[in-house]
């Protein structure tokens, strides 16, 4: 396990002061021999519990067989819902094109079912995230 922090690049910077409105993350890892991983993880587990969300790495094998490649953890954008979270996940994927691109080592992503539950701060992050690759 790398010791890199996570840094927050969303545009909620007092996250962890309220930490309970929110369920979870999504992230971008860049390795260092440039392939790149965008994922979730949540806050807190279905028994109220809070994950080690802070030492976590990534479910990607690349990753968690070679946490010593990991030149950056980045939280790119924080929702309050797993449909929200669900939704911004894929759609980074997308966006981010690590889905085709070579470098990019997402080969799978979780859909989004039933009904999006987005609050005015979900949408707003949204926004903010297409924008990100939208150059």
């Amino acid at each position: 396990m790398t010791g890199l922090m996570w840094k927050n690049s969303s545009p909620i910077k007092n996250f962890e002061d309220r930490l309970s409105d929110f369920l979870g993350f999504i992230y971008e890892i860049k390795l260092k021999d440039g392939r790149y991983y965008v994922g979730r993880k949540q806050f807190w587990t279905s028994k109220g519990y809070e994950t080690k969300w802070r030492e976590y790495n990534s479910t990607s094998k690349t990753i968690t067989d070679n946490p010593e490649l990991i030149e950056t953890k980045e939280i790119i954008g924080i929702f309050t819902s797993k449909s929200a979270m669900r939704y911004a996940e894929a759609a980074c994927i997308f966006w981010s094109d690590s889905y085709l691109n070579p470098l990019g080592l997402n080969w799978s992503f979780d859909s989004c079912k039933g009904t999006l539950k987005l609050t005015e701060e979900d949408s707003e992050q949204l926004k903010l995230l297409e924008k990100r690759w939208q150059k």
